[in-house]
């Protein structure tokens, strides 16, 4: 289902950068996460497309073309830090990767543990140049952002994640000293990002109320990302925080962050608005399996219209995206329907 929406007065790039600087722009900001399913608009396996930055630098491009969302992203799974800084991955044919091995089995392997360099470690160089084949072709229309694991959830792939939430208690210092090269490994990453000019996007997915306490997520998380936002900040780049799962219980410890963008996934959008919308421009939220994946477009409009209603004034502005990944085999014709509901109802 297409609408019939105005003519765009405006490009990708003026509308986003314009939402985040609080200026008058021509309509709201659309950005689902199209990540692995980009792979589709060019039917290559996502195998192909997660291990080569020409296959998945161009996968992003004619995604732009078929789609016209207002910010391409690169990424494959969240364990692709911590695959350059020595876990073992299990590579599906058509489907994204996911951790095999942990490096860190026992505390004593700590010693193995090696901080990224993004130009040469893992898989890290193949999202570096997916960005700037995605910068070469479209990059005077759009920003490009590039995602990568935030210090916790690295730290869970490198140590396992049900191990390293059980250490919280059991064995601090581990995860604190994992949460180090973790951060450094970032720190490497941001830097390589912003030299190319590239947007960065830190997911810390195991830090969701979903798995861990607020409090936890207080005393653990939160320094380290302040750190993150920093970094990013002192580069003279903004940057975005997603979380997906539950995070109502820690949206206010996000804004803390002092991320510019915060990009949620199971809550409310008028509660996001109210604890944190006059601190960050909010990035959210359609149901990516419910509606996006199993709904019909009609669905997916009438969702983008309940959120343009509940967040549309939101202080610091808003994006309108997926909550997380938009599934691998999502219908095309939903993801035209979030697009063109943004296009036709999101007008300012």
């Amino acid at each position: 289902m297409r609408l019939e929406v105005p003519e765009e007065k405006m490009t990708p790039k003026e509308r986003v950068l314009g939402m985040l600087q609080g200026k008058p722009v021509d309509r709201f900001p659309s950005a689902p996460l199209l990540l692995n399913c980009c792979s589709r608009v060019t039917g290559v396996p996502v195998s192909r497309f997660n291990s080569n930055a020409q296959v998945m630098g161009e996968a992003h491009v004619q995604a732009w073309h078929r789609y016209g969302h207002d910010m391409p992203l690169m990424f494959s799974t969240t364990s692709t830090l911590a695959e350059a800084m020595g876990t073992k991955l299990y590579f599906p044919e058509d489907d994204a990767p996911r951790v095999e091995a942990p490096i860190v089995e026992n505390p004593a392997d700590l010693n193995k543990v090696q901080v990224a360099d993004p130009w040469r470690d893992g898989r890290l160089p193949v999202y570096l140049g997916a960005a700037q084949h995605v910068l070469s072709e479209i990059g005077d229309k759009v920003f490009v952002g590039c995602i990568f694991a935030a210090p916790f959830t690295t730290a869970s792939h490198l140590r396992g994640t049900e191990t390293l939430v059980k250490e919280t208690y059991k064995n601090p210092k581990l995860v604190n000293e994992l949460m180090l090269l973790a951060k450094a490994s970032a720190f490497n990453m941001i830097d390589a990002m912003v030299e190319i000019g590239v947007i960065p996007v830190i997911v810390e997915p195991v830090a969701s109320a979903s798995l861990i306490s607020p409090r936890q997520f207080e005393k653990i998380v939160l320094p380290h990302l302040k750190d993150i936002v920093d970094r990013a900040h002192k580069k003279g780049s903004p940057i975005c925080l997603h979380i997906c799962g539950q995070t109502t219980l820690i949206i206010e410890l996000m804004a803390e962050s002092g991320a510019d963008i915060l990009s949620v996934d199971q809550i409310n959008l008028g509660v996001a608005k109210s604890k944190a919308g006059d601190k960050a421009c909010l990035l959210g939220n359609v149901k990516p399996a419910e509606t996006l994946l199993k709904g019909t477009p009609e669905q997916v409009t009438a969702e983008v219209r309940e959120i343009l209603e509940t967040a549309g004034d939101s202080p610091r502005g808003l994006i309108i995206s997926s909550g997380c990944e938009t599934p691998l085999n999502t219908p095309p014709a939903n993801i035209d329907a979030l697009i063109g509901a943004v296009r036709k109802y999101g007008q300012l």
